[in-house]
């Protein structure tokens, strides 16, 4: 790990805001005690806790001080990954507790990872001004979609993000890739 980088990461973690995740972790930890206590599946529980938890991980790409920090010997790059990193652990963490307190079908990082990816992707990929919003917008989509759509192709689609998390975020990340110097 690059030394500048290490040493960034504490002030960057200062300059976050860390309010809403804790909060929506809060509120995802109380959903999903009230869906066992109550007996029923979890399974839309956890849907919406990887639509949310990736969502806030997404949200951490917005950098204030960007235009200031162009001068550090980081690369934009690596302040967004450190970004991601910082908010991507503790929503992990979150993951694994909501997943250790039901026992829904959606076990595993899958689709918190998939719909991560893929608002970072969106994030990358749209225009400087807006890609914060549209990258964090995106997971709450795939999940809206796929709940309001009628059954079929499109709905299955929209759904793979579930479904089939790991080829989404295969393909998701190929995206990040691509864009990396966007």
């Amino acid at each position: 790990m690059n030394t500048a980088l290490a040493h960034a990461a504490l002030p960057t973690a200062r300059a976050m805001r860390w309010a809403p995740a804790v909060l929506l972790a809060a509120v995802l930890v109380a959903a999903t005690l009230l869906a066992r206590s109550a007996g029923r599946p979890a399974d839309v529980v956890l849907a919406i806790a990887a639509a949310g938890l990736a969502a806030t991980v997404v949200s951490g790409l917005h950098d204030p001080a960007a235009a200031m920090l162009t001068a550090v010997p980081v690369s934009l790059m690596q302040r967004r990954v450190l970004r991601l990193g910082l908010l991507g652990l503790p929503a992990l963490a979150v993951w694994f507790l909501l997943d250790s307190l039901t026992t829904a079908r959606l076990s595993g990082p899958g689709p918190l990872l998939a719909a991560a990816a893929c608002g970072v992707a969106v994030a990358l990929w749209a225009p400087q001004r807006r890609a914060v919003l549209l990258g964090a917008s995106t997971p709450v989509a795939l999940f809206a979609l796929h709940q309001l759509l009628p059954d079929g192709t499109v709905s299955d689609v929209v759904g793979w993000w579930l479904t089939e998390p790991w080829w989404v975020l295969a393909a998701a990340t190929l995206l990040c890739v691509a864009g990396r110097r966007r």
